[in-house]
């Protein structure tokens, strides 16, 4: 994948976090409204399972785009390495 794509993935996974995080900080301070406007009743019907979901979406958003934040800077040489690729 390129540069740009990974910038593109780190910035989609950056929001979906964010939503997903706000939505469910949301329902946990005002318990009258649904998560994300009821669009997971569809899929769960127990507001505890759709908070989990969300979570766990936002946790997962989350390591998606610091991996691809991680992907997107050039590689170090560690201790030890040699930058060429001359064999023996």
């Amino acid at each position: 994948m390129s540069k740009r794509g990974y910038r593109a993935l780190e910035a989609v996974a950056s929001v979906i976090a964010a939503v997903a995080a706000q939505a469910v900080i949301r329902s946990l301070f005002k318990q009258a409204t649904e998560p994300l406007w009821g669009i997971l009743d569809g899929l769960l019907s127990d507001r505890t399972g759709q908070l989990v979901l969300l979570g766990f979406v936002a946790l997962a958003a989350m390591a998606l785009a610091g991996w691809a934040h991680t992907r997107q800077k050039p590689r170090t040489a560690q201790p030890g390495e040699t930058h060429d690729r001359e064999t023996a």
